[in-house]
């Protein structure tokens, strides 16, 4: 998962908190994850997990340092449409530009709009496993796919070194419960719904180790909690005249195969 905060600011409140919480009798450490907000995180996690349909909408704001040194915001959506275990279909769009994934639990399908082509591949029997396969076999990284997997604490929790949490605060009229985390990299924010629909609305990732400090913010909405989306959701029907062309694993063994669709 990645977010934003400064590194400064991150490490001053976890300080902040620790000293807070640590008890004037008893030994000077504690760890270094803040309990509460690590249980923030574990409720909103596992009510994503055991939500076995839902579909979120997401506006994303992305830092790109230029050769001229100049930092830019690029800005582009995502669609995350999931049935559990075995249902993914995804729409990315920027300028000009756009990708969509669609999982239908035997096959992979991955199109770039703006060329109209599109490789399909044989797939795992889940959604876990074709993420994996995504990114190890064609290094395709999926949008938001750290909401997607059977276990969302496991992924976003890796290799955190310490963690906090900052209070109560709205995002775009909902009451947020906000809570950060670092790690040797990244420091990344998140702001959770306060209520029985702990859903995530706010993340911001700082990659404090590259040059300038480049952000990445996500405001997610219309978050709809389906009980069982339509199997037509994630099947894919090549648009009028697009061309299909092999998925290029790492190894580049695979041949081109083009075939133009007429419909």
């Amino acid at each position: 998962m990645r977010l934003t905060l400064i590194s400064a600011v991150v490490l001053t409140l976890f300080t902040v908190v620790a000293r807070a919480q640590t008890p004037t009798t008893g030994p000077a450490t504690r760890p270094a994850v803040d309990p509460v907000a690590e249980r923030i995180l574990r409720e909103s996690c596992e009510f994503l997990a055991q939500t076995k349909a839902f579909s979120v909408h997401a506006e994303i704001w992305k830092d790109e340092v230029l050769p001229s040194g100049h930092k830019i915001q690029v800005t582009r959506s995502e669609e995350l449409e999931l049935r559990r275990p075995d249902r993914l279909h995804i729409e990315e769009r920027a300028h000009h530009k756009g990708r969509s994934i669609w999982y239908d639990g035997k096959t992979v399908t991955v199109m770039d709009r703006e060329q109209s082509t599109y490789g399909v591949a044989d797939a795992p029997g889940t959604v876990d496993a074709t993420l994996d396969m995504l990114a190890e076999q064609y290094d395709i990284t999926v949008p938001l796919e750290d909401l997607a997997v059977a276990d969302p604490y496991d992924s976003v929790m890796k290799n955190v070194k310490a963690g906090g949490y900052f209070g109560d605060e709205p995002v775009l009229g909902v009451q947020c419960r906000h809570i950060g985390f670092s790690t040797e990299s990244i420091d990344w924010q998140l702001w959770v719904a306060d209520g029985v629909q702990p859903m995530p609305q706010k993340l911001v990732i700082t990659y404090k180790n590259e040059e300038q400090s480049p952000q990445y913010i996500a405001i997610f909405s219309k978050w709809a909690l389906t009980g069982r989306a339509a199997d037509l959701a994630f099947e894919f029907i090549p648009p009028r005249g697009s061309l299909r062309v092999a998925l290029i694993s790492e190894s580049g063994k695979e041949k081109a195969d083009h075939e133009t669709n007429h419909k």
